[in-house]
């Protein structure tokens, strides 16, 4: 009952901020906002729901690629249940800190034990981290003159983004390839955050880091052995990054807003930031700094304008995958439980 109550409060509190977010984005130009929704291009917005169910198959097919490497024959199916499972609880704990414990629950349930499980969605988050890091760093490299142009804000934003998901992946990999620098890291940075209470208990956290560490350390070591699959769940992680990252120029051109297609990687460019920055935000489903970001970002676009689109990306970006999400819960066998 009480891990109920802590969901149900998570959905009203995405609901709530996400409410609030949206009425101040509009502001007086409700009137204009409820005009151009009800005048939104079916046409795109079927486009929307098709790339983003194409996000969630491919999220699926990469599971399943890699649990075959443990189960042969774990299926597409399975993998997709699998993927829906951890999406909802991730969109509805802090942090998406919920979505890997309840997807380890449904391996068992598909016949997976739950130390495999874990190696698996590790190798997951390797590969997703590797994509995001390079994917971004490109993007920083060509189009800093473009983030630039549309202000400092906008630069900041980008590079605080980056950097802050540059430095995190940095640690995991650095403490992975070289246990002194493990060692530093936990005897001197996690010792000082203990040191003003940062960090409540130092000698849980640090031993919960050395495990981590030992974690990553052996999963880089099969991934490392086997070239093939870790480029081919890199290339499922690019794919489902660019059907994330092009929401916000489609749900434009479904409220009519004349945006060119020579800026669709422009487009993709500031979504990436806003998934940069909402990676830390402590809210479920990081509700109000997504749509605080989309509005700083694209409110060059007029305020109506991009109260709607952000509206549209939004939904199609987050609550589209939990309504699947939820239905996956409830329907599919994998997921229930006595």
């Amino acid at each position: 009952m009480k891990g109920k109550k802590t969901y149900i409060l998570s959905v009203l509190a995405i609901l709530i901020i996400g409410g609030i977010s949206f009425y101040l984005s509009a502001g007086s130009e409700i009137g204009a906002v409820r005009e151009a929704l009800r005048s939104a291009s079916g046409f795109y917005l079927a486009l929307m729901a098709l790339i983003m169910l194409f996000y969630y198959v491919t999220d699926g097919y990469t599971l399943r690629t890699i649990s075959r490497q443990y189960k042969k024959d774990f299926t597409l199916k399975q993998g997709f249940v699998n993927g829906m499972v951890g999406t909802l609880f991730s969109d509805l704990t802090p942090s998406s800190s919920g979505g890997q414990f309840a997807q380890v629950f449904v391996f068992n349930k598909q016949g997976i034990v739950p130390a495999t499980a874990s190696g698996i969605l590790l190798t997951c988050f390797i590969s997703y981290q590797t994509v995001l890091i390079s994917y971004t760093a490109l993007i920083m490299i060509f189009q800093l003159t473009y983030f630039m142009g549309e202000g400092v804000h906008v630069a900041t934003m980008a590079l605080t983004g980056f950097l802050i998901n540059f430095v995190v992946t940095g640690v995991l990999f650095f403490g992975t390839r070289s246990k002194k620098f493990q060692n530093f890291f936990i005897n001197n940075i996690i010792f000082f955050l203990a040191r003003i209470r940062i960090v409540k208990d130092y000698e849980v956290t640090s031993q919960n880091i050395r495990w981590k560490f030992e974690e990553f350390r052996e999963e880089s070591k099969r991934l490392q052995a086997n070239k093939p699959l870790f480029i081919k769940i890199c290339a499922c992680n690019v794919i489902k990054q660019t059907c994330m990252y092009s929401m916000p120029f489609f749900a434009f051109r479904a409220i009519h807003v004349n945006v060119p297609w020579a800026s669709f990687v422009n487009f993709l460019s500031l979504a990436a930031i806003i998934n940069l920055i909402n990676t830390f935000l402590p809210v479920p489903g990081a509700s109000g700094g997504s749509e605080g970001c989309f509005m700083i970002l694209f409110g060059s676009l007029g305020q109506a304008n991009a109260a709607v689109a952000m509206l549209l990306w939004r939904f199609f970006a987050f609550y589209y995958g939990a309504i699947i999400g939820i239905l996956t819960f409830m329907f599919a066998k994998d997921a229930r439980r006595r």
